[in-house]
């Protein structure tokens, strides 16, 4: 098995290699809304939060226009609210190169019209839906087989992100997908989120090591958090001010880093906000937290998507002086009684 996809992965690179940053596209979205009073509708990369990010476009007459230029080929999301009544419509579609248009209707049916990728995309979700349970994954793999294309990565990329989100180990076929896209494709945006999963999958776990990362403190300098943590027992605390229980928790730190700060303990907060930094300033003073406190600023660095936490508030995650995971989320006694150990 091992011999054949060394095989199939040369194959690709050697004779079928299409590097995502010479394929760039120029997408022409236009919509129409049927029967629907709608200010706006937001588009959105399908592998982001869409509480957060995207492009938010006006609606004039139940109708819209909006203009996409991306590195590659991508999945996306056309997200909606009505007025009254209040509906959520959400329509996943695939940008590519060319016109895309999209017709939505107040029974949140929909048609989308453009492009060879949709017309596959359509097909795939329309017979996804006969498929049940653990077939529909299988199905997947099924369905794309011999089209080794920037389709099939949004789909393994998308599975990756669920099961991350459900805490649902990957198999085999899942990822020998993504390393032979991978190889295909090794400057999307698929690639390096790709490889952010699997890593997370593998690492972040008792027993694993703490992936490291780099992040601005409140001043805008920014620091590595190898530097902060190296050879200390350290907590990472990722927290947000919107997050009140990741709070909680990390107020329940207060008198252990207090207590065990002379012995080589160490807590490094890095707080996941959007649009500025008011509100963390705000938390912290409130709060009162006494150690080193960074910035996570629109998912620019996903930190969240290394550790394991998809859409979540935030983790704890406590490790030893060598790197190495000692707990995941543990409550303060815990956190106490190895420091006891240790220390």
């Amino acid at each position: 098995m091992a011999s054949c996809l060394r095989c199939l992965i040369l194959f690709l690179f050697l004779g079928n290699v299409v590097l995502a940053g010479d394929n760039k596209v120029r997408c022409v979205i236009r919509g129409e809304l049927v029967g629907m009073d709608a200010k706006e509708v937001l588009l959105v990369d399908a592998t982001v939060d869409s509480r957060y990010h995207g492009t938010y476009v006006p609606v004039k007459d139940g109708r819209f226009e909006h203009v996409l230029e991306l590195p590659h080929v991508k999945g996306y999301k056309l997200i909606f609210v009505t007025r009254d009544p209040r509906v959520w419509y959400t329509v996943p579609f695939m940008v590519e190169d060319g016109e895309v248009r999209i017709t939505v209707n107040a029974d949140k049916s929909y048609t989308i019209r453009g492009g060879e990728f949709n017309e596959r995309y359509r097909d795939y979700r329309e017979s996804r839906l006969r498929e049940v349970g653990w077939k529909r994954f299988t199905f997947m793999h099924e369905f794309c087989t011999g089209r080794w294309d920037e389709l099939y990565y949004f789909l393994v990329v998308e599975e990756l992100q669920r099961r991350q989100v459900y805490q649902d180990e990957p198999d085999d076929e899942l990822e020998k997908a993504y390393r032979v896209l991978a190889v295909k494709f090794p400057s999307s945006d698929y690639t390096r989120l790709g490889k952010m999963l699997l890593d997370g999958f593998r690492e972040i776990r008792p027993g694993g090591r703490y992936v490291e990362f780099e992040a601005p403190d409140l001043e805008g300098r920014v620091v590595n958090i190898s530097d902060v943590i190296r050879g200390k027992v350290a907590v990472i605390d990722l927290w947000a001010s919107w997050c009140m229980p990741c709070r909680a928790k990390a107020k329940a730190m207060i008198p252990l880093y207090e207590k065990y700060k002379d012995r080589g303990f160490e807590i490094v907060g890095v707080a996941r906000e959007f649009k500025n930094t008011d509100r963390v300033r705000q938390a912290i003073k409130q709060d009162g937290y006494p150690w080193l406190q960074l910035i996570e600023l629109d998912d620019s660095r996903r930190i969240w998507t290394r550790y394991m936490l998809g859409n979540a508030g935030g983790g704890v995650f406590l490790v030893d002086r060598d790197g190495t995971i000692l707990a995941v989320n543990p409550k303060p006694e815990e956190v106490q009684s190895i420091l006891e150990r240790i220390l």
